[in-house]
């Protein structure tokens, strides 16, 4: 990856030495990150999709992010480099909403890199517009929907009236048609989608925030967009799509947009989208078992076990879902994932096989209930590995160490911090 880093940045230094006027002839060169820039500005000038003052603009924008990438530093650098390969990737599309939000996105990177580090993966920086753009290492300071549409309802629920009608007319400004659908989207790479790529659930979320700022009509079109192409359809019913470009069904997301629908269709009287809610509920009370271990949630059916930030947002979720509904089911799975929070993993342990030294080691074989960081510790010298659950097997050599029987034992913490200590039979060491 990093040297892709270095080949964007290189490239960047080449188009910034191509403005340099020389007296020499040279061969003519490939076209550089300004050009490709220039190219797809004037196209949208052509198509009537910006006017020529916005062209200018954005040229601008470009070429100040151009001239600054060689004069950072390192990583300070090889992001910008990135957010610009973002927006020249998208010169043969840009409209109205889709220029205005790449160029700002350059503009903030430029001028934040200019004066500090990249912060750490998942922090948020406000751009003077009061639009919130994402930090991923490697990948700049990126637009991020559902972190903005996040942001809008909970300025407006601080009352914060004149930064969130500043905020959620930005946001307008840069939702894409689709048909009668507003977009709005992700302009980098993940998780093998390519950009631009669009969120069942940030698409929810952007529904139930603008009808509670009295953009009806933006909320509608917000709505419109999951029926047309970021549902799932599983026989259970329907279940959103966290990213367009995935099948993977995932709780969080599910239990995210069943409430936003439901909060949504409530302020606005939309009795489509309320029938979507209650069908989506109803989809995810039956999968429901699935993404229970019995210890933990799993993050996406037949995925691994959620992180415990995503175990704690579901367990939210399923509290807000048994209040707002008044369900005895809802209320029963809140009781019991919230539980798993408190309750210390569970070990199984075989007894050990003996160690024989410098011939093999012991083996020491457990089942574990759920993600935990487990520590095995041996004659007084401890190992500890993160193990998710399931069955596993660590080992200890008795190299080096004299004839004789050696206390063991297994911890285990969870995620949470709950902790479990299991002792296990003596590790004999023999001579021979």
């Amino acid at each position: 990856m990093e040297g892709s880093w270095r080949v964007i940045v290189a490239l960047a230094v080449a188009g910034m030495l191509a403005l340099a006027p020389s007296a020499a002839a040279r061969p003519a060169a490939q076209p550089t990150s300004l050009d490709l820039v220039k190219r797809g500005l004037a196209r949208s000038v052509a198509h009537g999709w910006i006017d020529q003052s916005d062209s200018s603009r954005y040229g601008a924008i470009a070429y100040r992010a151009l001239r600054a990438i060689p004069r950072l530093p390192g990583s300070r650098a090889s992001n910008l480099a990135a957010v610009l390969a973002d927006v020249v990737a998208e010169r043969d599309q840009y409209t109205a909403p889709r220029a205005l939000a790449v160029f700002s996105m350059l503009q903030e990177n430029t001028y934040y890199l200019a004066r500090h580090w990249l912060p750490r993966s998942g922090t948020d920086v406000i751009a003077d517009d009061g639009v919130l753009y994402r930090s991923f290492p490697g990948q700049g300071l990126q637009f991020h929907p559902l972190g903005n549409f996040a942001r809008l309802g909970s300025l407006i629920l601080q009352q914060r009236d004149g930064d969130a009608s500043e905020l959620a007319q930005a946001l307008v400004d840069r939702g894409v048609a689709n048909g009668p659908a507003l977009t709005w989207e992700y302009y980098f790479p993940f998780g093998g989608g390519r950009p631009p790529w669009t969120s069942g659930m940030a698409q929810a979320v952007a529904a139930q925030a603008l009808a509670r700022i009295d953009y009806e009509p933006e909320a509608r079109r917000a709505y419109l967009a999951l029926p047309r192409g970021l549902l799932l359809w599983p026989p259970t019913g329907p279940w959103v799509r966290l990213y367009r470009f995935s099948t993977a069904p995932v709780l969080n997301a599910q239990l995210q947009t069943a409430v936003s629908l439901e909060i949504y269709a409530t302020l606005t009287g939309d009795a489509e989208a309320e029938g979507l809610a209650d069908r989506m509920r109803t989809s995810a009370l039956t999968l429901l078992p699935r993404f229970d271990t019995g210890y933990w949630s799993l993050y996406s059916l037949g995925g691994g076990e959620a992180s415990l930030n995503y175990h704690r947002f579901v367990v939210s979720l399923l509290k807000t879902l048994a209040q707002r509904t008044e369900e005895p089911a809802w209320e029963t799975w809140y009781e019991r994932f919230d539980g798993y929070l408190t309750e210390p993993p569970v070990i199984s342990a075989k007894a050990p096989t003996p160690a024989v030294v410098k011939r093999r080691p012991a083996r020491i074989s457990f089942w574990l209930s759920k993600s935990s960081r487990v520590t095995l510790s041996v004659g007084g010298g401890a190992t500890a590995i993160w193990l998710a659950q399931g069955y596993h097997t660590l080992t200890w050599s008795g190299a080096g160490r004299r004839p004789g029987t050696y206390a063991a034992s297994l911890v285990a913490v969870d995620l949470a911090g709950n902790r479990t200590q299991v002792q296990l039979a003596p590790v004999r060491v023999r001579s021979r």
